[in-house]
């Protein structure tokens, strides 16, 4: 099928499970979120054969979503994926992304039953903690049934949030047919934003914790990402190897 869609007509493959939602309405509605970004007439990230790239994936196969706010704002650092750095190519590489860092700490967690610094576990990978190298790893994620998106598709390269209010409306759509097509999926919801996202729409299963970015182990947050009562790896290794 053909749309006339920037960022639809960008991608290589659009699976089947979406036909129900790309709707005129929905398709309409898209095009003016991209004449919006196209009229700022300023770079923007991640580019846009990426920019939908969870349309590519099978809600039918869909165990886990994993919810994201912003893309990276750095520029060629977003790939589509919430949470992917795609400039690292190796968990020894230096990078900033803290998230991922704490994601990183709570496999290992789920895995070990240890809280250890991201340094430290760096020192165990390929050795006593088996995990996929970055590259790798959220390929496997997803071949398994991991949906890893973005509630804002895109922003201004260098301006964080900058293009959310553009993609509100569309995000809600998004989450809402997710959730009526497969009920069985297990919601990651990280955050208060995640939580304010997800509000009117009915979830059946969902792992609520702070978001990752900032992790304490104090006694007042039992909703801690990393030391909290839950682990979402853990609850749900069995679904998923998130070794890869």
């Amino acid at each position: 099928m053909k749309y006339n869609s920037l960022f639809l007509s960008s991608l290589s493959f659009i699976d089947e499970s979406w036909n129900g939602f790309l709707i005129p309405e929905v398709t309409n509605l898209l095009k003016d979120i991209e004449r919006k970004i196209l009229k700022d007439n300023l770079d923007y990230t991640p580019v846009s054969n990426n920019a939908l790239k969870f349309l590519s994936t099978s809600i039918n196969n869909t165990k886990v979503i994993i919810l994201g706010q912003d893309p990276y704002p750095q520029k060629g650092v977003a790939t589509g994926r919430a949470f992917e750095v795609g400039t690292l190519k190796s968990w020894k590489d230096k990078f900033s992304n803290t998230s991922l860092k704490n994601i990183i700490r709570a496999i290992y967690y789920a895995y070990s039953n240890r809280y250890l610094k991201y340094s430290e576990i760096k020192g165990e990978i390929g050795k006593l903690f088996d995990l996929k190298p970055p590259y790798e790893l959220f390929v496997t994620w997803e071949e398994q049934g991991v949906l890893l998106l973005n509630t804002s598709f895109t922003c201004q390269v260098g301006k964080p949030n900058s293009h959310e209010k553009y993609w509100e409306l569309f995000t809600f759509k998004v989450l809402n047919y997710i959730a009526k097509v497969n009920r069985n999926i297990i919601w990651f919801i990280w955050g208060n934003n995640a939580k304010e996202i997800i509000k009117g729409i009915e979830i059946k299963h969902k792992i609520e914790s702070m978001h990752p970015m900032m992790c304490y182990n104090k006694p007042d947050r039992d909703q801690d990402f990393l030391f909290g009562e839950k682990n979402a790896f853990k609850e749900t290794k069995d679904l998923i190897n998130w070794l890869g």
